[in-house]
């Protein structure tokens, strides 16, 4: 399955469309569309005026989960770079996947 879709026979028999699937700008893509729809289900289950509220902004080739909880601000940055897919925390390490 890609794309909450299954993939066609014909994909599952030819590698180059399957291989294709998973070339990194894909997954990215495909990364950056379920954070939005985790976003949208975690603020559907916050309490009525909640004093924080998550977002996503894109940017190219990143985007940024943000946290907003007043004077409080968290975010993580995912990144699309040559060979991996980058995911920071601003003052923390970065990751790679």
């Amino acid at each position: 399955m890609f794309g909450g879709q299954r993939v066609n026979d014909k994909a599952e028999k030819d590698w180059v469309t399957a291989r294709s699937l998973c070339s990194l700008p894909n997954v990215f893509k495909e990364l950056r569309l379920r954070v939005e729809e985790d976003v949208k289900t975690r603020n559907a289950l916050r309490p009525n005026n909640s004093p924080y509220q998550f977002s996503v902004t894109e940017n190219g080739a990143e985007f940024t989960v943000l946290l907003d909880a007043g004077d409080v601000r968290r975010s993580v940055i995912f990144s699309l770079a040559e060979h991996a897919i980058l995911v920071r925390i601003p003052e923390a390490k970065t990751c790679s996947m």
